[in-house]
């Protein structure tokens, strides 16, 4: 199974703690606004302690003892930066989610009405392109609103939609009790007033707001969603959980504010920055990387899970993963006083259930100690990894070779391929036609011969003392074993020492073929050309991965493909399309692969099992569903097309969805 790669409410690095952590401090927060920072790099697991903060407060809330009503709101930053001002998606996020969930519609009618004036005049003032709202300017709100008429007036052609919005306006300014006074300041105030009452009405003690991804959105949009943070810290009913790294918070600040000199010249940009954040966020929490023994206790966790993939359905597999969990989490309290996750600790955890994970314990515990070290403990690129090993895996059988392949060896060469890039190139140049790589046979004869001299020194040393203080004689001129010497072309390679573990570690590599493992690989490509020496082929492959147009010349090229040529392209051209990161669009070699499996029929089954165990489908556009029909063509191949596209039509996007259904 491949491990989902997004937030998640099951802790496997004790992050748990955090999360419980930030619930009580708000619970103790009563009287005051709170504002707590989750601080950490890329993939340190942020989104996730939101993920457990919010699980923390619903089970509270359906507690039958609970006192204090706390009511979660989610709000993606990055998720809205398309909106042209990131204050006013945070105000109607807000507004808008606590009153749909809450059913406040009827109970405070005039309350809503108001806020929504608020909000609805802000957006007017923003959209004429030409007005400056901010908390820190003072222009008179009836000044901007006949500013705003003028402009929208002279750029506005359609009658109809003029005498519209010149309708709201001035609805507006007849109606809305905020617009009497003449400053923006008042007019926050006046929101800030209603939102009070509607949080009052609401019946809740304490309104908490998820803030995510912050750290990935604009510097302009991060910087008006922290201003917008601050129109709420009025009130002591509401608490922010803002989740972003905070060296980009930083960014966004002093790129906001760049040129804040004193009277000495000196640029402040970066205490102001630092000032800036620390007023607005009162508690900061900052996430550590994982250390060796949470890192390596970590993969294993991983591993395991991906092989126990029926927890859900099968309730005592469960318990015994939970039970896993539990262990691994207990130690990671106190990763000093422990030697990690062990066999036995996995056994006594799992039971019978230990048997299904053999595998994948031995496979995590020979990658663990290179992986932690060169991932630095972070955990999504330790999932990455071992997502990538497990996607290869699936590719590999469903191109029919998987079962010429071992899934230790694949990992312990992804190793290489990711951590020591050069060696693995040198690797499989080293490497002949027949898979056995020259390179590492050399390196780990030359290891195996330094362990038996080290064991064999030891023993005759031993055997020489012996029979000195018995005989009291000392043999001076015993020949001893030279101790194996690395020549200089291989030494060179020794120096680093982690990739002296790494041809330490097991599975070895003495003579193993090693070809199915480098077509495999993302450079399956290079491999297969240096053994082939095929330019037609390789040009083929160019024009394959162009637009239509391209390939729509080779057509006569495609079918006169001989069996071996054919599965050569093949594999080179699904391997180009699922390197690819955006599937959204359309990838490079769709049309390519289409032409492909119409004149070569065998292929067209295998694709759509590639096409169906690699790509998360409700990652995948609209390019899906279109353009099939003429290149599917045998029966059994359209039996399995037709099962995809019901699996499309359940489990993906709503647009691909109406696409399907209006269509099949």
């Amino acid at each position: 199974m491949i491990l989902p790669d997004n937030e998640t409410k099951v802790d496997m690095i004790n992050n748990q703690a955090i999360a419980k952590t930030v619930v009580e401090l708000i619970k103790e927060s009563k009287e005051r606004p709170i504002s707590i920072g989750i601080h950490g790099d890329w993939g340190a697991g942020k989104s996730s302690i939101l993920e457990m903060v919010e699980d923390e407060f619903k089970k509270e809330s359906k507690s039958k003892s609970a006192k204090y009503n706390v009511y979660c709101i989610k709000f993606n930053g990055w998720k809205h930066q398309g909106f042209e001002d990131a204050k006013i998606a945070l105000m109607s996020s807000i507004v808008s989610t606590l009153v749909k969930e809450k059913k406040l519609s009827e109970e405070c009618k005039e309350t809503i009405k108001k806020i929504w004036k608020n909000i609805n005049w802000l957006s007017i003032a923003k959209s004429t392109g030409s007005l400056a709202i901010s908390t820190l300017t003072g222009n008179q709100p009836i000044n901007l609103l006949k500013s705003a008429m003028e402009i929208i007036n002279s750029k506005t052609t359609d009658e109809t939609e003029l005498n519209g919005i010149m309708g709201d306006i001035g609805d507006y300014l007849e109606k809305a009790k905020v617009f009497e006074d003449s400053s923006l300041t008042n007019e926050f105030s006046e929101f800030q007033k209603s939102f009070g009452e509607l949080l009052e009405k609401s019946k809740i003690d304490k309104l908490v707001v998820l803030i995510d991804d912050l750290d990935r959105c604009l510097p302009e949009v991060t910087i008006e969603t922290l201003e917008a943070i601050r129109l709420f810290m009025f009130s002591k009913s509401t608490a922010f959980v803002i989740a972003a790294d905070e060296a980009m918070i930083q960014y966004a600040v002093k790129k906001h504010f760049p040129d804040l000199i004193d009277s000495n010249k000196i640029n402040l940009g970066k205490d102001f920055a630092n000032r800036y954040l620390e007023k607005l966020i009162q508690i900061p929490f900052r996430l550590p990387s994982l250390g060796d023994i949470e890192s390596q206790m970590y993969i294993k966790l991983l591993f395991i899970s991906s092989k126990l993939e029926n927890t859900k359905e099968d309730e005592n597999m469960g318990k015994a993963y939970n039970k896993l969990l539990s262990t691994a989490i207990d130690k990671m309290k106190k990763p000093w006083k422990n030697n990690g996750l062990l066999i036995s600790d996995i056994n006594d955890a799992l039971g019978t259930y230990g048997e299904l994970v053999k595998e994948e314990i031995a496979i995590s515990s020979q990658v663990a100690p290179i992986l932690s070290i060169n991932t630095d403990g972070n955990p999504r690129k330790i999932k990455r990894f071992i997502n990538m090993l497990l996607l290869r895996q699936k590719i590999s059988f469903a191109r029919g070779y998987g079962d010429e392949m071992q899934l230790s060896i694949m990992a312990k060469l992804m190793l290489a391929e990711h951590f020591f890039n050069d060696f693995y190139r040198e690797m499989r140049r080293q490497t002949d036609s027949n898979g056995i790589c020259e390179l590492t046979n050399k390196l780990e004869n030359f290891f195996q011969d330094s362990e038996e001299f080290d064991n064999n020194n030891g023993d005759e040393k031993g055997k020489e003392i012996k029979e000195d203080s018995k005989n009291q004689i000392v043999n001076k001129d015993k020949k001893k074993k030279a101790k194996p010497n690395l020549d200089a072309n291989l030494a060179k390679w020794m120096e680093d020492s982690e990739l002296k573990k790494w041809v330490k570690s097991e599975p070895k590599l003495m003579n193993k073929d090693l070809r199915a493992y480098f077509f495999a690989s993302k450079e399956g490509e290079e491999y297969i050309f240096k053994n082939m020496n095929s330019d037609t082929i390789l040009t083929l492959i160019d024009q394959l991965m162009g637009g239509k147009m391209n390939v729509a010349n080779i057509k006569e090229k495609i079918e006169n493909l001989d069996n071996e040529s054919v599965d050569t392209v093949f594999n080179i051209i699904v391997d180009k399309i699922f390197q690819q990161n955006d599937f959204l669009n359309e990838p490079k070699g769709i049309v390519g692969i289409k032409a492909l499996i119409t004149y070569h029929t065998e292929y067209q089954k295998k694709f759509i099992s590639i096409l169906n165990n690699s790509l998360e489908i409700d990652k995948i556009g609209a390019w899906i569903c279109k353009g099939w029909d003429s290149c599917i063509t045998t029966s059994e191949a359209r039996i399995m097309w037709e099962d995809y596209q019901n699996r499309l039509k359940k489990e993906s996007s709503p647009i691909i969805k109406k696409m399907l259904g209006s269509e099949v």
